[in-house]
């Protein structure tokens, strides 16, 4: 059977396996913390094959390297960055050196909703950027709060007196990330900014709106102009990366829920499940239910 959805319930019983003496951890009701993390997760992500997840992750590396792939961009990770994946992100690790060690604090989306009734910080939002590098006296800071944490829960079981210090995190993390942000900004082209948006466009339409046209539009571009602009950029034309997104997708719920070919071919708005199969044929080299039957690894 296929689990509909990689959730904080699910991720917290698989983590709860792979936790040894050397991991520091606590398990709550809707927070997880772990320190010295291994390729804690990678069994359980490193499969060929995107996941959504359905929970709020940070990860504080210590030492090593990554690369992961999280709403289309290829992302790498080391030493002294912030992970962040957040809930409906489509997810992918590719690989992980043999030393990588992060410490890793999961939020169930109850807990966010907790701590952020009104507002959330921009790093909650899917969207938002996925590694943030720290200088060596912010992860210093990162860290001790996460260490205090669990300093506080050993002597202490009522979890809402580390709420507080969650939320310190998450704004602390924040802060850093919107000083990166301005800075980058400032030295940002113009090819780099209609990429930017129209990226941000195609993770949010994609499943349903796949004319190039479309996207031009809500640029306020000629489609010409968008088609120029985005495959000098980034070396790839406007049409695969709205496929990627599509298949990204398509993967997901091949590989992640009970829905039939049918099902997910009007989920992804197409006419019927023939359009579809061909479609994800042509770029992916099986059919939709090949690609479901395929053992993971």
């Amino acid at each position: 059977m296929r689990p509909q959805r990689l959730t904080f319930e699910s991720v917290k019983e698989l983590v709860r396996q792979k936790t040894t003496e050397k991991n520091r951890t606590y398990f709550g009701k809707d927070f997880i913390v772990v320190t010295n993390n291994n390729h804690l997760l990678s069994p359980m992500l490193l499969q060929n094959s995107p996941v959504t997840l359905h929970y709020t992750m940070l990860g504080f590396v210590s030492t090593g390297k990554a690369v992961f792939t999280v709403n289309l961009l290829e992302n790498h990770l080391s030493q002294g960055n912030i992970i962040i994946l957040n809930r409906e992100t489509i997810y992918q690790l590719e690989k992980c050196s043999d030393n990588f060690i992060f410490n890793i604090l999961i939020l169930s989306d109850e807990l966010v909703s907790i701590l952020f009734p009104e507002k959330e910080p921009e790093l909650l939002d899917r969207l938002s950027e996925s590694v943030i590098p720290l200088k060596a006296a912010e992860m210093d800071i990162a860290l001790s709060l996460i260490d205090t944490i669990l300093n506080i829960l050993h002597l202490h079981t009522n979890e809402s007196c580390a709420y507080d210090l969650i939320k310190a995190i998450i704004r602390f993390a924040d802060g850093i990330r919107q000083s990166v942000t301005e800075r980058e900004e400032q030295i940002l082209s113009h090819e780099q900014e209609i990429f930017n948006s129209f990226l941000k466009l195609v993770n949010m339409n994609a499943s349903k709106e796949r004319a190039i046209a479309f996207y031009a539009d809500n640029l306020c571009l000629t489609r010409n102009y968008l088609s120029i602009m985005i495959s000098r950029f980034s070396g790839m034309p406007p049409k695969k990366w709205i496929e990627r997104a599509v298949i990204m997708e398509a993967k997901v719920l091949l590989k992640f829920s009970t829905l039939s070919i049918l099902e997910i071919a009007y989920k992804l708005n197409f006419p019927n499940d023939s359009f579809f199969n061909k479609y994800f044929k042509r770029i992916v080299g099986v059919t939709p239910m090949g690609y479901r039957k395929l053992k993971v690894h």
